[in-house]
């Protein structure tokens, strides 16, 4: 079995996180202490992961618990806390992974700060998920502090600045804390310079490995492993195909209930000329599915989603909270899925869930949210469901992008870490650069022309594209299921596997960098092989075996087409012999009238012929009409 790897990308509805990173309103402390369940200073033990049907795969950290400043006395023994996430072995051998960037980590042995929710008998998990997760540590000039994963904690204030992470110190920070809890006067002079750190917790520390030394689409996305800033990224292998999505339920306060929402963003990703993104938004069935349940083989966008199941709070329109979750599901290991000779995992499912409350908080509700910036940040999102890291930052979202040398940097971009205003969904050039270069589309063959050349084998030739490593040749017998026939090399291609007196459609693909474009035009050809391959003016005489071969090979097209009609034209002179039957008017008009739908049909041209209107008195049966005929089918 290969390794499964389940990825989440989170949401940054106008300001977020990571390449996959939870977006937030970020609360103020008062704020972040009212909902919150328990408050210890705590020191972590030991962690294990666990699966179940219900809530995926999660890490379990046990933490010894030094001080209650908030909550029931028995958890001075000791709080468990899950955390969605993790790596687990499976019956057979192989691994499966859930990685949600932007959800807390607990280094053994490390000493924290934790806000919890109760999410079920016992058991904790951070209150909304990095915002409840606090490190001690010194600075340069030995003041004690207490620090967030400052990095990951990106997003909007309640008044709609950007949020800056501030640097808090320890002691004057729990003494607010406990002075909110207990409803004394509470003094808010915590807040100090950000220096450089001596001591830092490794609970949020960033673990950091080399970055890429080359330019690739891989520095493009997000890591797959914790903060392996060089391990393998995710993209979607089915392009151009679509990946059809679902809207499990209506967005309040958001156009066509959240469809002009989720219809800007397929639009931008999928508008890029020169990349081969297809996301089709196919159906609206009822799904409240998203990235903390099950997978269900339905990539789902659902709205005002209840979290609290996993220490989520519902968004408040003043003092805000997590927006919402977004990104790769679940992706499996593939090594066909190549770039320009890199290695993807393959995405199979993505989700994006948006928190309850937002509704309320859009125009129609408070207006805290402009559409254009809504519209934005689901753009944003759905660009982490195709694999991409942030504009501004590095693929582990740990350090500033301008950091390493060979990345593509940008802090303007739909994807960067903050939602720039004003964009209305719209990619910038950094967003179109990271398409094209996970998701190449090479041009698509033209002038594809296919010949019969003998009964049995048909020659195609068509203009070579660029940068094409391969093609890849597809015929069909009915105008409805394609097989491929050939993978040449070249610009052409002889098929021998065809049967005789049978038509085909044929179509060709590129493929370059791994990736396979768009079709060719496509053309027909029928292996019926002609007496007199050429008809000339003047010196050919038309017999009743032009005749016959031409209802051969028009019946064969009207098979093919399989439109409706009967394969069979009701011609006149059903049975003609070269004895006794003087090819007429009458014939050329019976093969123009079962031809042409049959090739309407097909989706091809209408052929333009010699003396449009053939009338018994004045036209002259000439060969050019059957050369015409004959082009029609070949």
């Amino acid at each position: 079995m290969r390794p499964h790897t389940r990825v989440l990308s989170f949401f940054i509805a106008l300001a977020c996180v990571g390449a996959h990173a939870v977006t937030y309103v970020v609360p103020p402390d008062e704020a972040l202490i009212a909902r919150t369940d328990a408050i210890v200073i705590a020191r972590a033990l030991h962690s294990h992961v666990e699966e179940s049907a219900a809530r995926g795969i999660e890490t379990v950290t046990v933490l010894a618990v030094e001080e209650v400043l908030v909550g029931d006395a028995s958890l001075a023994g000791g709080i468990r806390v899950r955390t969605s996430g993790g790596t687990i072995e499976t019956k057979d051998g192989g691994k499966r992974a859930m990685v949600v960037p932007g959800a807390p980590r607990f280094a053994d042995g490390e000493r924290v700060l934790l806000f919890a929710r109760r999410v079920g008998a016992g058991d904790y998990a951070t209150t909304d998920l990095g915002l409840g997760l606090f490190g001690f540590a010194t600075d340069e000039l030995g003041h004690r502090v207490l620090v967030r994963a400052e990095s990951e904690i990106v997003g909007w204030d309640p008044d709609g600045s950007v949020h800056h992470e501030p640097r808090r110190d320890a002691d004057r920070f729990l003494a607010f804390i406990r002075d909110v809890v207990n409803r004394r006067p509470a003094v808010k002079d915590y807040i100090i310079k950000a220096l450089p750190l001596e001591g830092e917790s490794r609970s949020i520390e960033k673990t950091r490995q080399r970055p890429l030394s080359v330019f690739t689409a891989t520095q493009y996305t997000f890591v797959s492993s914790g903060a392996l800033e060089n391990t393998m990224g995710f993209r979607w292998k089915a392009f151009p195909a679509a990946v059809n999505w679902n809207r499990g339920n209506a967005q309040p306060n958001d156009g066509n209930n959240g469809n002009d929402a989720i219809n800007t963003a397929f639009g931008a990703w999928n508008g890029d000329a020169s990349s081969n993104v297809n996301y089709v938004l196919a159906t609206a069935n009822a799904n409240a599915n998203g990235l903390f349940e099950a997978t269900d083989s339905v990539n789902n966008i659902v709205f005002e989603k209840d979290m609290t199941a996993h220490g989520i709070s519902a968004f408040n329109c003043v003092n805000g909270g997590v927006l919402g979750a977004g990104g790769v599901h679940i992706g499996v290991s593939d090594a066909t899925n190549t770039v320009n000779g890199e290695v993807f995992f393959r995405n199979v499912e993505a989700d994006v869930s948006m928190n309850q409350g937002i509704g309320a908080c859009l125009p129609g509700g408070t207006g805290m949210v402009a559409p254009g910036d809504f519209h934005t940040s689901v753009t944003h999102e759905l660009g982490h469901t195709l694999g991409f890291r942030h504009a501004d930052k590095s693929r582990d979202n740990s350090l500033a992008c301008t950091s390493f040398a060979n990345y593509d940097c940008s802090d303007s971009a739909i994807m960067t870490h903050f939602v720039v205003v004003g964009l209305g969904g719209a990619l910038t050039p950094w967003d179109q650069r990271a398409v094209e270069a996970l998701y190449p589309s090479p041009a698509a063959p033209s002038n594809l022309v296919a010949t019969a050349a003998s009964s049995t084998s048909v020659a195609l030739t068509w203009t070579a594209v660029a940068g094409a490593a391969s093609y890849t040749v597809y015929r069909t017998p009915d105008n409805a299921t394609y097989s491929n026939v050939g993978t040449p090399a070249t610009n052409s291609f002889t098929d021998s596997s065809a049967s005789a007196n049978t038509a085909y459609l044929y179509k060709v693909t590129a493929t370059g960098s791994g990736v396979e474009s768009g079709d060719s035009n496509k053309d027909l050809a029928t292996t019926v092989i002609f007496t007199d391959p050429i008809l000339a003016a003047q010196s050919t005489q038309i017999k009743a075996a032009h005749v016959t071969e031409l209802r051969a090979a028009v019946n064969a097209v009207r098979k093919l087409a399989n439109g409706g009609f009967a394969n069979d034209f009701s011609y006149s002179d059903p049975a003609i012999t070269a004895q006794s039957t003087q090819v007429s008017r009458i014939h050329v008009i019976d093969l123009r009238n079962a031809l042409d739908p049959a090739r309407a049909a097909l989706g091809l041209a209408a052929l333009s012929y010699t003396d449009t209107t053939i009338t018994a008195q004045t036209t002259l049966v000439k060969a050019v009409h059957f050369a015409e005929l004959r082009g029609g089918v070949q």
